[in-house]
């Protein structure tokens, strides 16, 4: 099998015998765009000044050859890898053997992986769910220079021969430095994060670089890299629409550079400086089978509970459990649906977790109940840092006592002020009114801490769900002075990291001089990377897994709530994230501001994250810092109406931005969150997809239609699934847009008329009361009558929205249960309309509903009156239908219970 699988090739591209004519950039620690030169060039004897860049050296030169033939594993093979020149290094360290594996999964999945030869080196621990058998009919090839060669490799598409991973230029692995580069089949570059990016579709000209490593890094512009860490891109890769998708498994800090070669083609270069190099590669053939394909392997997305789909409001900044309830009264009063009150850490004593503040928040628990009574979740925030008080903060003394902290690496960095009691504990600054100490969430004695804590405390207050914020972890004022909120009347101090091989590696990455980089280091704003954490079996520096800090609290916040609930699915937002984070943790983009330029970015991020394999996100609706018009308020209502996770959120010292408190603005978010509610069932049919498929909720045009060219630069549009697309208004004072429709028919969502039939630009009237949202011809979309609540509109009838296409022809899906258990009930059902019928089929479930029923049908895009209707064999009175013969809208009553299959005849 291996020999179908691979090809040993005697450099069927010679790409890199020209890598310095291609400008494979040689990268300054301080970065190209700060100086640098021929002077500089000189300090690295790899690189080579040419013309007015500092570029690699050839491929041959410097780099790697193949050391023999393949060696057949029974998965794949192994080749060996030898250091050319010694001599020529960039930072030093260059390790002299590596050993080259290719590991084959499942047919449309195979694995390159490329470590030292004779030394373990860190590998990622978050588990991945692989086969236990490759498959058979592999989609892929793998290509790799033959023995004495300068190291080349290429892995194609079988079906077309289209290279998808083509290197260029020599392979640098060093120990604190790795890089390699590879032409791309296409510019049709999608994915890689958490960065703000103003364009979906990446650019390679001129060369952009950006980082990735976990941050404390608010929304904004530039090459940034923020709370998250996803190293995951997807190609388009040709007109016929074949897509492919990498994983760089990878947790280190890292940059990814966009560029063309000398001749035009597109070219990724990718840098780590730690770790190993681990690629996997998924062949779809289509953007939705890549993102099902690796969702499979990173874990797909829990089912939330059904309430949390409802709209979420938020603040930091709220003074006391009254100002929450004036809040809530004003929802109420202006009709606007709202399921969750989430409340901020205002609510704690002393910004401390598991406390509830004296004096305006004492009565917290009552407000909770409060909150259910009137139908309310209750969501309140944790942070990871706790306060060193050992004398009178219990969860602290527990945490010692279960030695739950992170460490230094060795007692010899403890520095000589550490506070008394911390042991070698790596102390901290961030909320709280004394120094922290941070939880080693990757321990099995922290998460049973964890989980105890968050026990005690819902005796003390009846939450339904956590957010857990500033998991970079971040920590303020690191390698400065002092923080910013530390108190005045106290001497200056701050973590001081150490000028270490691991806090001052050779090449920090573009992360040290971007965004908010005061100390311009690697620790900036967070723990040292000399820190130590462990799983109880190995032992881990934070060098390695900083970036795994917001995944590994998730997993241990989840289990804690398991505990607490036992058999509910459980809803817990992280602000940080890694690849496996999804069956955990849903997400939201951080900390954005009241500008137009981020309510359009927020579209882009949407669909990032559901590349990533996290459905379940949203933004800051109405920005989280600034002060929103009314305009923009409403329009953001209206976009945040159709993110999966819908939560409107803002800062501290700005006022109330709660859709209620303008009257214009509070009608506006009435109407589209009910819009939103009446829709429910079809987004919670997707997220349930999406738990047991790995399929997307939110997808950009092109995924819907790859073939559409045009579509894959489209990032103002969004679907949820294949069948509602929705086009918010991303500026000021507009009044109409023009809204790209692929091949097909589309209606309008809300009243049903036509609104295109063929593939290009419309203008649609977009006054500030409309959001422009479509649905596609073809599509059956279930519903409901909605309510200001979830617990409420559960129980009201439910409908069916028949959009027609050209055949007259329409499917569509629906998936129920109890909303909050696993298991306990679920119901499942399909509908087709062809031949002027439709039919339902209940696949599951069939004696799990009680109580509820369709009551209405409509029908868009239908071509004229009937003259009889039969409902499961019995006649409909005519006045139980109408027909708008201007718009060709037909809706029709009916009374069928869900458990029962649906068959409705028409005649015309």
């Amino acid at each position: 099998m291996a020999s179908r699988r691979h090809l040993v090739a005697t450099l069927l591209l010679l790409i890199g015998s020209v890598a310095a004519q291609n400008g494979i950039e040689c990268p300054f620690p301080g970065g190209t765009e700060n100086g640098g030169g021929v002077a500089e060039c000189s300090l690295y004897t790899a690189c080579l000044w040419k013309g007015s860049e500092c570029v690699m050296q050839n491929n041959g030169d410097i780099g790697y050859t193949v050391a023999g033939d393949p060696q057949d594993t029974g998965r794949g093979f192994k080749v060996g890898l030898d250091l050319i020149d010694a001599t020529k290094t960039l930072f030093g360290g260059d390790i002299p053997g590596l050993e080259l594996e290719v590991i084959y999964h499942e047919d449309y999945h195979v694995q390159v992986k490329i470590r030292d030869a004779a030394s373990a080196r860190y590998e990622v621990p978050v588990p991945l769910t692989l086969p236990a058998e490759a498959g058979t009919l592999p989609l892929y090839t793998v290509e790799v220079a033959a023995a004495g060669q300068p190291f080349e490799m290429s892995i194609s598409r079988a079906a077309t021969g289209t290279k998808v991973f083509s290197t260029v230029g020599a392979l640098v692995y060093e120990n604190q430095f790795i890089q390699f580069t590879t032409q791309l089949p296409s510019t049709y570059l999608y994915g890689f994060g958490e960065n703000t990016h103003s364009r979906l579709r990446h650019t390679f000209e001129p060369r952009n670089t950006w980082p990735i490593f976990a941050r404390d890094q608010p929304v904004g512009t530039g090459f940034m890299n923020e709370y998250g860490h996803h190293p995951y891109y997807s190609v388009v890769e040709d007109d016929a629409g074949h897509t492919h998708s990498v994983l760089f498994f990878n947790s280190n800090a890292m940059e990814y550079s966009t560029f063309l070669l000398s001749d035009g083609s597109p070219a990724l270069t990718l840098r780590t400086i730690g770790g190993i190099i681990d690629l996997h590669f998924f062949f779809g053939p289509t953007p939705e089978d890549v993102n099902m394909q690796y969702a499979a392997m990173i874990g797909t997305t829990e089912l939330p509970p059904y309430w949390s789909l409802g709209f979420h409001l938020s603040r930091w900044g709220y003074k006391s459990t009254d100002h929450v309830r004036e809040v809530r009264q004003r929802m109420k009063e202006a009709g606007i649906p709202q399921d969750v009150q989430v409340i901020d850490i205002d609510y704690m004593e002393n910004s401390r977790d598991f406390t509830i503040g004296a004096g305006n928040w004492s009565d917290l628990p009552q407000l909770v109940e409060e909150l259910h009574s009137d139908g309310l979740k209750v969501t309140l925030i944790l942070d990871p840092a706790v306060v060193i008080d050992f004398d009178n903060y219990e969860p602290v003394v527990r945490g010692r006592d279960a030695d739950a902290f992170i460490k230094w690496m060795t007692p010899s960095l403890v520095p000589g002020d550490q506070p008394a009691g911390t042991n070698d504990y790596m102390v901290g600054y961030v909320w709280p009114d004394n120094k922290t100490v941070f939880p080693d969430f990757l321990k099995p004695e922290t998460q049973d801490w964890w989980a105890q804590e968050i026990a005690l405390f819902h005796q003390m207050v009846p939450f339904d769900s956590l957010w857990i914020d500033m998991n970079e972890p971040s920590n303020f004022g690191t390698n400065l002075d002092k923080p910013s909120n530390y108190p005045d009347d106290l001497e200056p101090w701050s973590l001081k990291c150490p000028f270490n091989f691991l806090d001052s590696p050779p090449y920090p990455t573009k992360m040290t001089r971007v965004g908010f980089s005061r100390s311009g280091r690697i620790s900036d704003r967070t723990l040292c990377m000399s820190g130590a954490q462990t799983n109880g079996n190995d032992s881990y520096l934070l060098y390695d897994t900083h970036s795994l800090y917001g995944w590994s609290e998730s997993v241990a916040t989840h289990k804690a709530m398991e505990l607490l609930f036992p058999g509910k699915r459980q809803l817990v937002l992280s602000r940080s994230t890694f690849p496996g984070s999804a069956p955990y943790a849903i997400h939201w983009l951080g900390d954005n501001e009241a500008l137009w330029d981020d309510l359009a970015r927020s579209v882009i991020g949407l669909i990032e994250f559901n590349l990533f394999g996290m459905p379940m996100v949203g933004a800051d609706i109405c920005g989280f810092s600034g002060r929103p018009t009314q305009e923009l308020c409403a329009r953001w209502m209206q976009l945040g109406a159709f993110y999966p996770f819908s939560r409107n959120h803002n800062a501290k010292n700005s006022p109330d931005q709660d859709p209620a408190v303008h009257p214009q603005v509070a009608e506006i978010s009435k109407d589209v969150l009910l819009l939103r509610y009446k829709y429910l069932p079809y987004l919670y049919t997707l997220l349930h997809d999406a738990h047991m498929g790995g399929s997307s909720v939110v997808r950009p045009l092109y995924n819907v239609f790859p073939r559409d060219v045009i579509a894959r630069d489209v990032d103002d549009q969004f679907f949820w699934g294949t069948g509602i697309m929705v086009a918010p208004v991303i500026a000021a004072g507009l009044t109409e847009r023009d809204v790209y429709f692929p091949e097909g028919l589309w209606y309008d969502l809300a009243s049903g008329a036509r609104v295109s039939s063929l593939a290009g630009l419309v203008n649609v009237a977009a006054p500030l009361e409309v959001l422009p949202v479509f649905v596609r011809g073809g599509t059956i979309l279930p519903n409901q009558a909605p309510a200001t609540t979830t617990q409420l509109s559960r129980e009201n009838p439910f409908g069916l929205t028949i959009a027609l296409d050209s055949a007259f022809s329409a499917e569509g899906a629906l998936f129920w249960d109890d909303g909050e258990y696993d298991r306990v009930m679920t119901y499942t059902s399909t509908f087709t309309f062809a031949n002027n019928t439709l039919t339902s089929v209940v696949t599951n479930g069939q004696d799990e509903l009680v109580g509820l029923s369709f009551d209405n049908v409509a029908f868009y895009g239908y071509p004229s009156n009937p003259t009889a209707i039969t409902v499961n064999g019995e006649a409909l009175d005519p006045s139980t239908w109408a027909f708008e013969e201007a718009i060709g809208v037909l809706n029709v009553k009916i009374d069928v219970p869900l458990d029962v299959s649906l068959d409705i005849q028409i005649t015309v």
